[in-house]
């Protein structure tokens, strides 16, 4: 009955420790083996979310920066593109500026950062570990205005983090005053801002009437508010274990967390049912 399932990657797909447990790849390839496309529906960019889903061998298109982008996995064939105008990427940066928050700035595969640290400082780590060719790349840059201002290609998200939630909580509330963006959060200590409209839950409706399937043929899986729009899309949307309660009050299942497999438990219930 099911022929797409849509997973998130944090607090999902990828356990604590940021990695995919052998059960959750063993259970994937039996889905697909099955003939159920598997497409990785992450907050993060197309070239980060794309080493997970090569791990667990899937193929075709992929949903990056909370469904801001959607590419081919192996071609990069664009089928999707919605990005943030500069307009309102200088009115973001200057509100940042001014609370004093760290923030980072997506463009095409660059992270544009003012500080190494947070998210900069991850994904430096992440690249000591990666191949040259799965490498982030990091720009630290003291001028995020002029950094947007030259460059040809839009940004797709920035991405707030701070540990203050006080802090957090009032640099969002003054964003959210900005009508032509959309805030959502990936976990306690960020919130992320794309262009009105994107969200998963678009970015997988554009999807399924590219592949031609009906809502009910697809799965979603998630844990936080950037999954809230995939998963209501769906015609089982599943929350996991250690997912945001108002996420599991919308799932028409919770599964185990995400250090107990609870991908693989997802797919034998609605997958390899039979």
């Amino acid at each position: 009955m099911y022929k797409l399932m849509a997973i998130d990657l944090d607090g999902t797909l990828l356990n604590s420790s940021k990695n995919i447990s052998k059960e959750n790849v063993k259970m994937l390839q039996l889905a697909m083996n099955e003939g159920v496309k598997i497409v990785i529906c992450s907050g993060r960019i197309f070239k980060s979310a794309r080493i997970y889903a090569r791990q667990v061998c899937a193929r075709g298109p992929l949903i990056a920066c909370n469904g801001a982008v959607i590419k081919d996995m192996e071609t990069e064939q664009v089928f999707y593109n919605n990005t943030l105008s500069k307009k309102d990427c200088f009115n973001i940066i200057d509100i940042c500026r001014k609370q004093g928050i760290y923030f980072h700035i997506y463009i095409g595969d660059t992270l544009y950062a003012q500080t190494l640290e947070f998210g900069a400082a991850f994904y430096k780590k992440l690249n000591e570990e990666l191949p040259e060719q799965d490498r982030i790349n990091i720009e630290i840059e003291k001028d995020l205005n002029r950094v947007v201002e030259e460059n040809p290609i839009s940004p797709s998200k920035i991405v707030v983090v701070s540990e203050d939630l006080e802090l957090l909580s009032r640099a969002r509330k003054k964003i959210s005053e900005i009508d032509s963006v959309e805030i959502m959060s990936s976990f306690y200590d960020n919130f992320e801002i794309v262009n009105r409209g994107v969200n998963k839950g678009n970015a997988l409706k554009f999807l399924s009437e590219k592949m031609n399937l009906d809502r009910e043929e697809i799965v979603a899986i998630g844990d936080n508010e950037n999954d809230y729009s995939m998963i209501r899309f769906a015609g089982v949307g599943i929350a996991m274990g250690n997912a945001e309660n108002f996420i599991k009050e919308i799932a028409d299942y919770i599964t185990l967390d995400n250090d107990n497999n609870g991908v693989a438990a997802a797919v034998k219930k609605y997958i390899l049912k039979h």
